[in-house]
């Protein structure tokens, strides 16, 4: 069935009660299976004794395929409603998982440098346990001239899409070099960061 990430609303719920009026017409039985008597008993008896009553009898029989039809249609909208579910489930477990096991330093941080998200990967690199990271800032961690310069990439990301890059030294190992790539978040209230061992420039080999 087309979902409706697909298709406007008006035209899934038109196709829905196209396909709610051809399995009421394979009898009974399929009617059972989506949801009959959800109806509920007496309205359904008081519906029956009307249309045994000519009086009464098209009205009844009307509105009582009317209902049968809108409750079919409630239950394929509730089962596509649930496919939808399980597959954005699946789809967010997916993408976490690339998240947390990236061979990537990965980073996510506020304006004024807490640590909002972090992967395994960055808990590893800059010694802090991921599931603690909330509580910590990424500038405890770097050498003074480096949290100076995570400030001012910070405050040059003015928008949107804009990414910036800046080097910094590890507190207790400021000879080991890391390298920080940002970008500010669609929103512009988070910067997301990408950070690595800076390249060591090996020697020139027209000096060989």
């Amino acid at each position: 069935m087309t979902t409706t990430g697909e298709i406007s609303w008006a035209e899934n719920r038109a196709q829905l009660r196209v396909h709610a009026e051809e399995l009421l017409k394979d009898g009974a039985a399929t009617a059972a299976k989506f949801g009959g008597g959800a109806l509920g008993t007496e309205a359904l008896a008081l519906l029956y004794r009307r249309a045994s009553d000519p009086e009464f009898a098209a009205d009844a029989l009307k509105l009582l395929h009317e209902l049968q039809t809108h409750q079919v249609e409630l239950d394929l909208l509730l089962e596509q409603l649930q496919d939808s579910e399980s597959e954005l489930t699946e789809e967010l477990a997916h993408y976490q998982a690339l998240y947390q096991l990236a061979p990537m330093a990965y980073l996510v941080v506020a304006r004024d440098g807490r640590v909002i998200e972090s992967n395994a990967a960055a808990g590893a690199l800059l010694g802090f346990a991921p599931e603690h990271s909330k509580e910590q800032t990424l500038t405890q961690y770097l050498s003074p001239p480096g949290r100076a310069e995570v400030a001012n990439l910070i405050e040059v990301l003015v928008g949107p899409g804009t990414v910036a890059t800046c080097t910094a030294g590890l507190v207790g190992n400021p000879d080991l070099k890391l390298s920080i790539r940002a970008s500010l978040s669609p929103p512009g209230d988070t910067v997301m960061m990408v950070v690595s061992h800076c390249q060591a420039s090996g020697p020139d080999p027209s000096l060989s």
